[in-house]
């Protein structure tokens, strides 16, 4: 296999060399779609008639559409700060506000509406999307909550993946239900508190 043909996306093994703007117009054009109609309704027709180009030219790169939602999905998804501090309280702290710092205008607003709306309306992207991706994110914030297990005194009773979802669905709540206020640090803080005290041993 030459050099060239190495360059196709990792989705698909056949088809040309990728070109760079043909593939970002493909993408960006899904993820419009995925805003306007939604993933039940969207099909190949519709994103190669946005993005410009014919079927075969997706076919090349993604084997269906839920390979092509899924690499769209992935431009979408926010990078976590996962740095460990000197307390549990500062370190999650600091990785919910580092998502909400991401996140927290009107095209990510938007993006993160896209996102769940996707993820429910197919239960195979859905399950796709949380074990490549918000699964393994999961793990990384319970083995960092793990870290602080012994020190901080958290009972083995309580699994760090439900602590790490609860700090995740707590901040999409903040982000995308709750009104935007000027206290939403003193909210985060709280929330957090909340559940780092939960995970304590009782005395």
């Amino acid at each position: 296999m030459d050099s060239e043909q190495k360059n196709v996306s990792s989705t698909t093994n056949r088809g040309r060399p990728r070109s760079e703007t043909l593939h970002r117009n493909i993408l960006d054009a899904t993820l419009s779609l995925l805003n306007e109609v939604g993933v039940e309704k969207l099909s190949i027709e519709m994103i190669a008639q946005r993005a410009g180009v014919g079927k075969t030219s997706i076919y090349r790169r993604w084997a269906n559409k839920e390979a092509l939602v899924l690499d769209t999905l992935e431009q979408v998804k926010p990078e976590l700060n996962l740095s460990i501090k000197d307390n549990l309280h500062d370190t999650l702290y600091e990785i919910a506000d580092s998502f909400f710092e991401q996140m927290n205008t009107p095209l990510g607003k938007q993006m993160l509406s896209v996102l769940v709306s996707t993820l429910s309306g197919s239960s195979q992207i859905s399950e796709t999307f949380w074990e490549r991706h918000s699964l393994p994110k999961t793990k990384e914030i319970s083995s960092i909550i793990d870290h602080f297990r012994l020190h901080e005194g958290l009972s083995d009773n309580v699994s760090d993946d439900l602590a790490s979802d609860l700090l995740n669905g707590y901040v999409m709540y903040l982000l995308l239900f709750k009104p935007p206020s000027k206290d939403f640090d003193s909210s985060l803080k709280r929330g957090i508190e909340i559940i780092v005290n939960g995970m304590k041993k009782s005395d």
